[in-house]
């Protein structure tokens, strides 16, 4: 799930986007698509190249990739040009990781931002440059993820990630019918394709990955669940504080920036 996962990113900047009804749906439903075809691509390479043993049993300090290409060009290369090809690889993949901590680090601040121009979170996530990056949610951020950085590896984190992702992905689609009954004459420029059909579907499956997460994981899932709970206390009094509703968004200058954006 963690190698399909990022299409949601779009959704922290949706206001930013230019002719949304239209660029939002091609760009979610393309990228979906074109990873689609890439990851299962890349995996039939895998399997071309070694057998399901092999894969299985490859170490935790390298990769499946990494072996892919060592075996595949070691049949042909001296070992000087399959080492130099095992190192251009690896500086792909610290390219394409770079670029996916940017896009997710870029997009995911401007979620304590809307928040604090809703009074639902503290109102110093508000502050941008001048070039309109919320700064301290930038800040905030790296310190949250320098901290867990610490506390685990890589995998142990993605599953962390992946587990509570899918709790909220599960709560979003179920407001559909929420949103359905209590405002059945609301403009909707988004139709979902298949209701309800598709909707209980995606919620089923989703309840399926949650109980097989807990029941395969119940450590990572308990610690996952934990850190959502964490949160709560803080959206409480948030909440209760920005009761009397969401500011009006051009009465401060970084108001203005986001009505612009």
């Amino acid at each position: 799930m963690w190698g399909y996962d990022g299409w949601d990113n779009l959704s922290f900047v949706a206001g930013e986007v230019k002719d949304p009804n239209r660029n939002i749906p091609i760009a979610i439903i393309g990228s979906v698509l074109l990873i689609i075809v890439l990851y299962v691509g890349v995996h039939f390479a895998y399997f071309y190249v070694l057998d399901p043993t092999t894969i299985a049993s490859v170490s935790k300090d390298s990769s499946v990739a990494m072996s892919v290409i060592s075996r595949f060009f070691s049949a042909d290369l001296a070992s000087v040009a399959t080492g130099a090809a095992v190192a251009i690889f690896t500086i792909g993949l610290m390219l394409s990781s770079l670029g996916t901590l940017h896009t997710s680090i870029l997009s995911a601040s401007r979620v304590p931002y809307a928040m604090a121009h809703d009074r639902l979170m503290f109102p110093t996530f508000k502050k941008v440059s001048v070039n309109h990056v919320p700064i301290n949610g930038v800040l905030f951020q790296g310190v949250w993820a320098s901290i867990l950085a610490l506390s685990g590896s890589f995998d142990t984190l993605t599953d962390y990630v992946i587990f509570g992702s899918w709790i909220f992905y599960g709560l979003v689609t179920s407001s559909i019918f929420i949103f359905r009954r209590k405002y059945p004459d609301a403009v909707r420029p988004y139709k979902a394709w298949g209701y309800p059909v598709v909707p209980v579907i995606f919620l089923l499956v989703t309840g399926w990955l949650l109980v097989n997460t807990i029941v395969t994981s119940p450590e990572s899932s308990l610690i996952g669940i934990g850190l959502i709970i964490l949160g709560l206390p803080v959206y409480f009094y948030l909440n209760n504080k920005g009761s009397n509703g969401p500011e009006d968004p051009g009465n401060d200058e970084e108001g203005n920036a986001r009505q612009a954006g």
